[in-house]
Order: C-alpha cells, then structure tokens, then sequence
C-alpha cells in the first residue's frame, strides 16, 4: 500500500494544501537527490504549511516575491522558490508547461555543471495525457525513456540523455478529476534554457 493510500485510510481524504506540501517536499528531495556527490546541501526558501494556512496572501506574496538568481561563489548552490508561477530562469524551453496546467509551486538550484529545476502544476487532463504529453516533450530533445510507467501504484516516467548526466523525471497524482504532477529536471549549464 503506497502511503498516499494508507494516509487516505486512516484520516480520510486527503486535503489538496496536503498534497501542495508533499509535491513541494517531492522537489526539494529530487533537487537534493541530483547534486552532484560531494555539493553542500541545497538550500530553499519555502513558507512552512502552518504559515500558508495562517496568512494565505503573506505566504503566496513571499514565494512569489522569491530573490531572483543572484551570483553565488563557485560551487555553492543557490536555490529559489516561487509559488503559483514559475520562478525567474526557470528552463522553459526544456521543461514546457503543459496546456492548460496551473503552476502551483516551482524551483530551480544552479550548482556546478548541472542545475536542477522542478514544477508542480494542476491540470484537468488525466495522467496518461500529461504524461503523454511530457515523454513527447523529453524524447524529442533527445531523452531516452527507462522502462516503467509505475512506481507504487503512482504514474511516474523516467528519461535520461548525455550519457545519465541529464535527467527528467514527471509523476501523477489524479485526485477528483484533476491531476497534481510533478516535472523535475537535472540539466547540463548549456541545456538550462
């Protein structure tokens, strides 16, 4: 049993804000999990879920208000973090938004020969169109996709090119007839666009 399920059995239906906060720690984790061995620890700045749901407006302002990319020194991460928009650099022409899709939360972190950037969207569409529509978007830039359309029961795909070096992983969460996924990206500095 995935424990998105077993949290739905023993508390009931899961509140959306819940799931906000599980994609938002889903992408700081991908981001963590993709620096390079031997990176610090990427940092983030992400209002807490008691602070959202205290001041709504104040939390959205600030991670919409997120600092744009500022010069670090070499080797140190720098990670930035907007609420429902995407966050400033963010590699549009990689990792397109889908149709329709509403950003809820974006990230990007620049370390090294590789920077990481994730999205978590809203979308009416159902799981096999995002991803659909996410294996054309990577496999036309050269991805290879890995075997597996399912990790416990939950729609996720993985691709990879430049030899493993760059990454592109999209998971699905499909809740009341909207779809809650996750596009996270590990990229070479010339493919960060």
């Amino acid at each position: 049993m995935t424990y998105a399920a077993s949290l739905r059995r023993s508390t009931g239906p899961v509140p959306r804000t819940c799931w906000l906060a599980i994609a938002v720690g889903a992408a700081v984790l991908f981001s963590a999990a993709c620096s390079a061995p031997g990176d610090p620890a990427p940092s983030a700045e992400v209002p807490s879920a008691g602070a959202s749901e205290q001041q709504p407006t104040a939390a959205a302002s600030a991670g919409a208000a997120a600092s744009s990319l500022a010069a670090s020194p070499a080797g140190v991460p720098t990670a930035q973090t907007a609420v429902k928009k995407l966050i400033e650099g963010f590699p549009t022409v990689a990792v397109p938004l889908m149709g329709k899709a509403q950003t809820q939360v974006s990230s990007i972190e620049r370390a090294g020969p590789v920077s990481n950037a994730a999205v978590t969207a809203t979308t009416a569409a159902g799981s096999a169109e995002v991803l659909g529509y996410y294996s054309k978007v990577f496999t036309d830039q050269g991805f290879a996709a890995q075997p597996g359309e399912l990790v416990d029961g939950l729609p996720l795909k993985t691709f990879v090119r430049s030899g493993g070096q760059e990454l592109a992983t999209v998971s699905v969460i499909e809740d009341a007839g909207t779809s809650t996924f996750t596009v996270g990206v590990t990229l070479l500095r010339a493919s960060f666009k």
